[in-house]
């Protein structure tokens, strides 16, 4: 009977209910038939505590995976004492905490196991999902488009979202090596489409743009937003011709400028920045003064 009781604490069944079930009655000695009965209801709950003790084993050490990942706090943890205490131990007979194996118990660890997962679906999601954004953000600058990397962005993932950031790591390395091969390209014609948009800069346009042209002059392949390099300066020439300065520039402007006049700016949220290496006042100050900071002697 001692048995008994320790079976149905742990398990979260009424001691009394079971007593009454058998014919027994606290104190009493039973009979042959009843010690029988009792006997088979403690060989039906050893079974019944090793079936729930392996399950609960088992979502503990699934809770316990889902603890460290989410990295939740110990005062989290501590609601489900039990289940660590179940994890660590050998057999049922550990366990002797009151419901400790209860069906009310299970359910509660089954439940918390499926809020856990939920939330770490949405972690992962989120997580590749700011990965594929940066990458983005990265071709976008350079002034690549992803087709040039094999990749799709249209692609639609809704799992296995771990090996789909995995995937993008490398491109990202790829981007990165391109961006530095490219940068002083990118950055002189991003220079020229904004001087573009300035009437009074004409002049200064024609010399950038000529530079320009001659440096790429030798390149075999450079691809501006999707289109040769050679091809969009030749086109910004055209545009920028006498006869078409004056018309407005949504006007005279080909679809390479106007892509570029109509791209939005991403706003980017940078770090604080140490000091500028000069004055503020120097940097807006008039160019006599400018020269003069580095090194030059004032024109007279």
């Amino acid at each position: 009977m001692e048995r008994l009781e320790i079976l149905c604490r742990v398990l979260g069944y009424s001691y009394q209910e079971k007593l009454e079930d058998i014919g027994l009655v606290p104190g009493q000695e039973a009979d042959k038939d009843t010690a029988e009965v009792l006997a088979k209801q403690v060989e039906l709950l050893e079974v019944t505590i090793t079936a729930r003790f392996k399950k609960l084993q088992a979502l503990g050490v699934k809770l316990k995976t889902l603890w460290e990942f989410h990295n939740t706090p110990p005062k989290e943890i501590v609601k489900f004492a039990e289940v660590l205490i179940c994890v660590d131990a050998v057999s049922a007979s550990e366990m002797s905490g009151e419901k400790s194996l209860s069906l009310g118990a299970i359910t509660k660890v089954t439940e918390e196991i499926a809020y856990l997962e939920n939330r770490k679906a949405i972690k992962l999601k989120n997580k590749y999902l700011n990965k594929r954004n940066k990458l983005l953000k990265m071709i976008q600058e350079n002034h690549q488009l992803p087709a040039e990397f094999n990749y799709d962005p249209q692609k639609k993932v809704t799992s296995d979202f771990p090996e789909e950031v995995a995937k993008l790591k490398p491109i990202m390395e790829r981007v990165k090596v391109q961006a530095l091969d490219r940068k002083e390209i990118v950055m002189r014609t991003e220079v020229v489409l904004e001087s573009v948009k300035q009437p009074s800069c004409a002049k200064t346009t024609e010399r950038l743009l000529r530079a320009l042209k001659d440096r790429v002059a030798n390149e075999a392949e450079f691809l501006f937003d999707g289109k040769d390099i050679k091809v969009v300066l030749n086109e910004i020439q055209v545009e920028t011709k006498p006869e078409n300065a004056k018309l407005p520039l949504e006007k005279r402007a080909s679809s390479r400028l106007r892509d570029h006049q109509n791209t939005k700016e991403v706003t980017v949220e940078l770090p604080d920045l140490p000091p500028t290496p000069y004055p503020s006042g120097v940097r807006s100050g008039h160019r006599s003064q400018r020269n003069l900071t580095w090194g030059n002697k004032p024109s007279k």
